[in-house]
């Protein structure tokens, strides 16, 4: 094949390749530590999104933050978020810059509180070593 047609033939097949893969080619917030804790913040956009619903199950704790709206519940940001063990000692403080966090902890149970708007919400999560815990947070309107 002559050297003029590789050109455009090679262009044509990165653009295939681009739009078959869609989303998956949205960059991932950058990985943040806090003592032995690893995470991730954000989800802000449509492809970033989906790149952090993605890779929730490569996470033992995955977070989602939502305000009640019509016609459609809203993503929310700067949501503050805590996460306590068993004994009650604080695992992560974080800000979430956008609607979800995933965080890579030890297995075992915690009590995740996230506040909005002065509006505090909490719930218990149990994370285990073969399997992605997952909670949502929901705020009135």
């Amino acid at each position: 094949m002559k050297r003029s047609t590789l050109k455009p033939l090679a262009t044509a097949l990165s653009a295939t390749l681009w739009f078959a893969a869609g989303p998956a080619l949205a960059a991932l917030p950058a990985m943040q530590h806090q003592g032995e804790v690893q995470f991730l913040t954000g989800g802000v956009g449509k492809d970033e999104a989906e790149s952090m619903r993605a890779a929730q199950p490569k996470f033992p704790l995955a977070l989602e933050f939502v305000r009640k709206a019509t016609p459609r519940d809203e993503y929310l940001a700067d949501v503050e978020v805590t996460v306590l063990d068993h004994r009650g000692r604080s695992v992560l403080d974080a800000q979430a810059d956008g609607p979800f966090l995933l965080a890579r902890l030890p297995a075992g149970e915690y009590t995740v509180k996230a506040a909005h708007a002065g509006r505090t919400l909490d719930r218990k999560v149990r994370v285990t070593d073969h399997a992605s815990a997952r909670a949502v947070f929901v705020w009135a309107g």
